[in-house]
């Protein structure tokens, strides 16, 4: 979850304001259009650094460092290869931003793949992706749900929210049914979710945090046993990674991933009271650095639930108390009773 969960591997989409430096003039289509050709075969031999060049403090902050983002360029290069043939290309103004869509067949990908780069009008990318169809956010019959069980959220502290909204823009789990509204959770201190360069676990901010249970319900599903991935590797074969699922009745499930191995105080058929420790934040799974994700859902399944708006109860979003809060991508939030 975070960056990747339930993404397929080959998929890198950030998108930050930029600013580039030394540009003359505002860029017009031709200049972005040519900046586009220039930085294709970077994206295509997977080579990062000619691509990291061009992003600002903000795109920087979304991979982390410069470390993190050469390792997911390598994963997504070594998942589809070199670009073999561009079949279709277009530019296009969205809101003064230049987006460059590319139809390319991959050298390892059986299907063609879709290459956007976004370039604002100073020159600098503002998004990059590799994905085998523009994404869409999931049908959902459950957008005026209104959720039954009194939700605490899940954590201690003040958390920043790094994905969560109705839309894409807000939360790519929204190409999810069953993620359609989730959360991932990260601390920050100066802008930052870690010291140094963030390559040991222990670098985090929220390493070890403890996650709790936000509502009273019982365990039905639990994982303990896998191990935390390093930073910027991946286990898309185990996408949640340790964690739980709480029936908290009335058709309402919570799910909380990623969590240390060896960490869970509860096992499947407990049952659990609102704040119980649950166990503490790791980095098992498909994500990309340690997070707590958290989403609500219909079932117990997360191959086949419908995912279900989840509002807290009690919490300070963005340091003002609230009664009820559904906090989206950019916010913070903590329990204020």
């Amino acid at each position: 979850m975070m960056k990747q969960f339930m993404v397929a591997a080959c998929v890198l989409l950030l998108s930050a304001t930029a600013q580039r430096v030394n540009a003359a003039a505002p860029v017009d289509s031709t200049r972005a259009l040519a900046l586009a050709h220039e930085l294709r075969p970077h994206v295509s031999a997977g080579t990062p650094g000619p691509l990291w060049a061009v992003f600002d403090d903000a795109m920087r902050t979304a991979m982390g460092d410069s470390t993190r983002f050469a390792a997911a360029m390598e994963g997504i290069h070594l998942q589809v290869g070199t670009i073999v043939e561009v079949l279709s290309e277009e530019m296009e103004q969205d809101q003064g931003v230049w987006v460059y869509r590319a139809t390319c067949r991959f050298e390892k990908a059986p299907d063609p793949l879709l290459l956007l780069i976004a370039i604002k009008a100073d020159g600098r990318v503002t998004g990059l992706g590799v994905r085998p169809q523009p994404p869409k956010a999931s049908a959902s019959t459950k957008l005026d749900y209104v959720v039954k069980s009194p939700l605490q959220f899940p954590a201690e502290g003040e958390w920043s929210v790094v994905g969560r909204g109705r839309t894409l823009e807000q939360n790519y789990h929204a190409v999810s049914k069953a993620q359609r509204f989730a959360y991932d959770l990260l601390i920050m201190k100066d802008g930052a979710t870690h010291t140094g360069e963030g390559k040991a676990l222990t670098d985090y901010y929220c390493y070890g945090a403890t996650s709790t249970a936000p509502a009273e319900g019982t365990i039905v599903w639990s994982c303990d046993s896998l191990p935390n991935q390093e930073p910027g590797v991946m286990d898309p074969a185990h996408p949640v990674g340790n964690g739980v699922v709480i029936d908290h009745g009335n058709g309402e499930f919570s799910l909380i991933a990623h969590l240390q191995p060896h960490s869970q105080h509860f096992k499947v058929g407990d049952r659990v009271k609102t704040g119980d420790a649950l166990g503490k934040c790791g980095n098992s799974g498909n994500t990309t650095e340690p997070h707590l994700h958290y989403h609500l859902q219909d079932g117990p399944d997360i191959t086949t639930a419908e995912g279900l708006p989840a509002a807290f109860t009690g919490v300070c979003v963005d340091g003002k108390p609230v009664d009820t809060a559904e906090p989206t991508r950019g916010q913070t939030i903590k329990r204020c009773r």
